[in-house]
């Protein structure tokens, strides 16, 4: 429209003349740049805008978002049909036998990550914070190393419903709480991501999806910085593991443009490896 207006010799002006796209005016909610804040009063007051397409187009003359906080539970102040239930996630058996009990349901199925389940660790992490952190972790850790081979995927799948939960739980958690889930959960992801199978490979992608689904790439910059990191490694001779890394690098598509820095990074390096010698390797990166 903006071309259209200068061929015609008519003047633009106002929203009519607003460019989409990156702009000076819009850069400050993409990752570029970004400068994590170093105290909690900083980070509560942080302007966080969850929905990609805030300033693409144009602003609104009013923009509205909530303070970066959220009070929960704690173990003295808690209604008690509360208790109840926060009660039994703190039981380390009986989380132990919810997750078995999830693995057999679905056996025998070709089931897809579960989004129901997903949405219920998410409540519980959200409402619950660090308190039922460790249990969980304790048991993810038993998930990815699973023995038996006809149990392995349906570990993965709950494991990635649990980690997804996880993620999308802590949108409202304090610096400190942030800090350490993401030094607990980066080398568990590391391993995970160094040991997929085409088993798993599509619940792990559907765990970033859904993670980090209608966030600020801001409040996910620990986790867009680990997945930009899984293709920086060498090149290896397992063709499985390069285009599992590319597929989950995919997963970043969740923030459009607000991740530039992070496309153009990723960009080079994928010119780098086009003459990789070989095809599937090649197309993936293609995508």
């Amino acid at each position: 429209l903006h071309e259209i207006l200068y061929h015609i010799n008519k003047p633009c002006t106002g929203d009519v003349c607003c460019c989409p796209g990156d702009r000076e005016d819009n850069l400050w909610i993409t990752i570029n740049d970004y400068k994590p804040p170093t105290t909690q009063l900083e980070w509560e007051q942080a302007c966080f805008l969850d929905k990609c397409f805030h300033g693409y187009y144009k602003w609104p003359k009013i923009i509205k978002y909530p303070m970066n906080k959220r009070e929960r539970y704690t173990k003295g102040n808690m209604p008690e049909h509360v208790a109840i239930l926060y009660n039994r996630f703190m039981d380390k058996n009986f989380i132990y036998q919810l997750i078995q009990y999830m693995i057999i349901e679905d056996e025998g199925f070709e089931i897809n990550f579960n989004i129901h389940r997903f949405r219920m660790f998410k409540g519980l992490f959200r409402n619950f914070g660090l308190d039922l952190l460790d249990h969980f972790m304790e048991q993810l850790n038993l998930l990815i190393h699973e023995k038996a081979k006809e149990k392995q995927e349906g570990c993965h799948r709950v494991a990635a419903e649990i980690v997804a939960g996880m993620i999308r739980g802590s949108k409202y958690w304090t610096l400190e709480m942030l800090e350490e889930l993401w030094q607990k959960l980066i080398p568990f992801l590391n391993e995970v991501c160094a040991n997929l199978s085409p088993e798993t490979l599509s619940y792990w992608g559907a765990c970033f999806k859904f993670g980090m689904e209608d966030l600020d790439p801001r409040r996910m910059h620990r986790l867009i910085e680990f997945i930009r990191t899984l293709i920086n490694g060498e090149t290896t001779v397992n063709t499985f593991l390069e285009t599992s890394r590319w597929f989950l690098v995919l997963k970043l598509t969740n923030f459009e443009w607000r991740v530039p820095a992070i496309w153009c990074a990723i960009n080079e390096h994928a010119k780098e490896m086009l003459d990789h010698p070989f095809k599937a390797v090649r197309e993936h990166i293609a995508k």
